[in-house]
């Protein structure tokens, strides 16, 4: 779609059994894309719904890479940024859909803010209401209690800032990770994604290592993106439990000394167990213990 010139802007998108939410994403890029030059790569994960037929038919401007198995999240990333050349890359779930001018904020952002490596948007439920999108690098103590209990304890959580209105470009901790844009120049000074990680707590590790080598993060409510959520979790929630206990295990052990790493192995082993349960007895009444403030909705599967 950038013609003869060569990309400015390169997006980043990994799919996994997506084919319902991916189309909506791509055409939104199509209509709203950025006012410069710009390439757009989807790295499927080996979907079985149709996912890669469907995005050659309807969107065949995308280049697809096709991958035989599911590599996880971060390694599929790491794909999508290794094969496009864009000073900027947008990595977004395929569950989001942009509003005009979405990117061109983002990339006005990182132009404005020379020591900023990632730019964060305005995420918005599908109704158009806010959704949480900023915080801090967690604590391990926030992260084994979790989101929703700091709520019901009424304990202040800079995991997630929710309550904050979202309506001032200001510097944060670390952004949502389903969609924003990265300087490439600050992804060769920290290097990509960890691949050992598979799904969740690859962004937070990302961040950490950016923000030690001295690189920001910054939001702007110029940038606004809906994103639905939860597209590939809701599909297989065991996988994610497992998943997202394993990355949570894996941020907090590099960061550990190693006579700790047994304890918080017993303590991530613990909550795993309790969100099995939870799950298991969601399942009767039909609901599911991932709703609407759950914010993963990547298309990386278990």
């Amino acid at each position: 779609m950038s013609g003869e010139a060569s990309p400015v802007v390169s997006v980043v998108i990994v799919t996994w059994n997506s084919r319902r939410v991916v189309a909506d994403c791509l055409e939104s890029l199509r209509v709203n894309p950025p006012s410069v030059p710009w390439e757009a790569v989807v790295v499927d994960n080996a979907s079985t719904d149709g996912t890669v037929s469907s995005i050659r038919a309807v969107s065949p401007w995308t280049r697809v890479i096709a991958n035989s198995s599911n590599r996880g999240l971060p390694a599929a990333n790491n794909q999508g940024i290794g094969s496009t050349t864009g000073e900027y890359v947008l990595i977004a779930n395929p569950d989001i859909v942009l509003k005009p001018g979405a990117v061109d904020a983002l990339r006005d952002l990182l132009e404005r803010h020379p020591n900023a490596a990632f730019a964060i948007p305005r995420l918005l439920y599908e109704d158009g209401s806010v959704q949480t999108s900023a915080g801090d690098l967690p604590t391990l103590a926030a992260a084994l209690l979790g989101r929703q209990v700091q709520r019901k304890l009424g304990a202040r959580s800079d995991f997630w800032w929710d309550g904050w209105a979202h309506d001032e470009e200001r510097s944060i901790g670390r952004g949502q990770e389903a969609c924003y844009l990265v300087r490439r120049r600050a992804i060769e000074d920290f290097g990509l994604q960890d691949e050992a990680f598979f799904l969740d707590w690859e962004g937070p590790d990302w961040t950490a290592r950016a923000r030690s080598s001295g690189w920001e993060v910054w939001f702007t409510p110029d940038a606004e993106v809906f994103h639905a959520g939860g597209a590939s979790i809701r599909q297989v929630p065991y996988g994610w439990i497992y998943h997202s206990h394993r990355g949570m295990y894996r941020y907090f052990a590099k960061r550990r000394p190693a006579w700790q790493r047994p304890l918080i192995a017993l303590l991530v082993a613990a909550r795993m167990a309790a969100k099995v349960v939870a799950q298991a007895l969601s399942r009767p009444t039909g609901k599911s213990m991932y709703g609407r403030g759950h914010g993963s909705g990547n298309g990386a599967g278990p």
